[in-house]
């Protein structure tokens, strides 16, 4: 379930940067607003999941 809705949110911020990207009738702030939250969530994202990738291998190295 955890992976279904990070995957959601992975996608939304992907497809919504490039269909935003095309779009004209969005102002130039909107957009830029939108990609910096995204960078920023995706960025968390793939911080947490270093980190959990290398306390799961220090776990494992201790047993």
């Amino acid at each position: 379930m955890k992976n279904r809705i990070l995957f959601a949110v992975i996608l939304f911020f992907v497809l919504g940067s490039a269909a935003i990207s095309g779009t004209d009738s969005i102002s130039q702030t909107a957009k830029s607003i939108f990609h910096g939250i995204g960078m920023l969530t995706l960025g968390i994202i793939g911080i947490v999941s270093l980190y959990n990738f290398f306390e799961k291998e220090r776990k494992k190295e201790s047993m």
